[in-house]
Formats: structure tokens, C-alpha cells, sequence
């Protein structure tokens, strides 16, 4: 399965949860979630979520916790 298979087939909702200590808080729902054969696309898929999350984001400190986390999935994806 390559990755433009992959990205066909993973599809998420990102939706607003309430939380305990008055801080914004995002909950990552899965739909229709294939099976993964390996850990590189596990992390491909955290890495698309994480640049649809971007998108969705509006505050600029939770936008660079964003993209923090999208780069160092990107290096981990690079490493293996």
C-alpha cells in the first residue's frame, strides 16, 4: 500500500473537547482506520492528522505546539 493509498483510506474528525483546567483541548477521532502493516505508516497517518489539526487551529501557541509535533514526525519518518 503506498501513501497515496493510505491517505484515501485514513479519514479523521478533529473536534473540540471540554477539559478539566480551562485549556483547549482536541480529541482525534478515527474513521474507518485500516490496519497497519508496519510503523512507518502508523506514523504517517499521526503526521496527516497532525497537519489537518493545523489547519483547524487558530491560536498561534497551540499552532506552534502543532508544528513542533509535525516536524518531528516528519524527522522520524526520515529515520526509518
Amino acid at each position: 500500500m503506498n501513501a497515496a493509498e493510505l491517505e484515501g483510506l485514513t479519514r479523521i474528525k478533529v473536534k473540540p473537547v471540554e477539559s478539566k483546567e480551562r485549556k483547549k483541548a482536541y480529541s482525534i477521532e478515527y474513521l474507518n482506520q485500516p490496519f497497519y502493516k508496519d510503523l512507518w505508516h502508523t506514523i504517517l497517518s499521526q503526521k496527516l492528522a497532525s497537519e489537518r489539526l493545523l489547519i483547524k487551529t487558530s491560536d498561534k501557541h497551540e499552532r506552534n505546539v502543532i508544528e513542533k509535533e509535525t516536524l518531528i514526525l516528519n524527522l522520524i519518518l526520515d529515520l526509518l
